[in-house]
C-alpha cells in the first residue's frame, strides 16, 4: 500500500518563455528565470532509489559521492553498469522501464571552480560542458550518441535543500536532465524515451527527474 508525504516547500524557477521558432539555444537559455514558491507533495512508493556506496563502488569516482535518491514507476528495473561505462561516462546507476517507455542514468564525474551549478555560469554554459556525454552510452534507438544531445526547448533552475538544480529538456532526440554540483562533484540524472513512447512516458520522465535529489 503506497502512502503520500508532503514535502515542504521549496524554491522553483519557472521559465518565463519557451522555445521560439528559429530560436538559437543562447536565445532560449537568456530568456530569464522567475522564482516562485511552489509547495509540493510527493508520492512515497516502492519504486523510489536511494544510492548505496557498497552497489557501485567500483564505478564511481569517489568515496564521498552522496547517497542521492529519485523515484520511478515500480516496473523499472536496475541495468547493468560495466566499468567502462563509470570510467568514460561516469555513469553510476542506469534503470529501464520494462514496458519500454524510457531509460534514465546518474552520472557522476569531478567538477572544479564551482561551489554550486549556479556558480559554474549560466545553464548553456553549464550544459556544454556535459552534453556530449548526455546518451552516449545507450546502444539504441538513435539516440545515443555522443555530441548530440538534442536541441535546447526548455531550461529551469530548481533549489532543494539548498542545492540547486539546473534542469533541461531537450528534444530531437527528447532528454530531460537534472543537474547539480555538490562537494566538487557534477551529477547529472538523464530520463529519456524514443520519439514514439514520448506520448506515454512523458509524464513518468518529468516525475523521475523532478524527484532527483543530491543531499548537501
Amino acid at each position: 500500500m503506497r502512502s503520500s508525504a508532503v514535502v515542504p516547500s521549496r524554491t522553483v524557477a519557472v521559465p518565463r518563455a519557451r522555445a521560439r521558432a528559429g530560436a538559437s539555444r543562447r536565445d532560449v537559455l537568456n530568456a530569464g528565470l522567475a522564482v516562485v514558491a511552489v509547495s509540493i507533495e510527493k508520492e512515497a512508493s516502492a519504486g523510489t532509489y536511494k544510492r548505496s556506496f557498497r552497489e557501485r563502488f567500483e564505478t564511481s569516482i569517489s568515496s564521498a559521492t552522496r547517497d542521492y535518491e529519485f523515484t520511478m514507476p515500480d516496473d523499472w528495473a536496475a541495468d547493468i553498469v560495466s566499468l567502462n561505462d563509470g570510467k568514460l561516462y561516469g555513469v553510476d546507476t542506469r534503470y529501464k522501464s520494462g514496458s519500454g517507455n524510457g531509460q534514465l542514468a546518474v552520472s557522476v564525474l569531478p567538477f572544479v571552480g564551482a561551489d554550486s551549478i549556479e556558480q559554474a555560469g549560466s545553464a548553456e554554459d553549464v550544459l556544454g560542458r556535459f552534453e556530449e556525454l548526455v546518451g552516449a552510452y545507450w546502444e539504441q534507438n538513435g539516440f545515443g550518441v555522443p555530441g548530440r544531445a538534442g536541441a535546447v526547448k526548455e531550461t529551469s533552475l530548481t533549489k532543494k535543500q539548498g542545492v540547486a538544480y539546473y534542469n533541461y529538456e531537450l528534444v530531437n532526440p527528447h532528454n530531460l536532465i537534472s543537474a547539480c554540483v555538490v562537494n566538487g562533484e557534477l551529477y547529472i540524472m538523464v530520463a529519456s524515451c524514443g520519439a514514439r513512447s514520448w506520448k506515454t512516458a512523458e509524464s513518468d520522465l518529468r516525475s523521475i527527474v523532478d524527484s532527483f535529489t543530491v543531499p548537501p
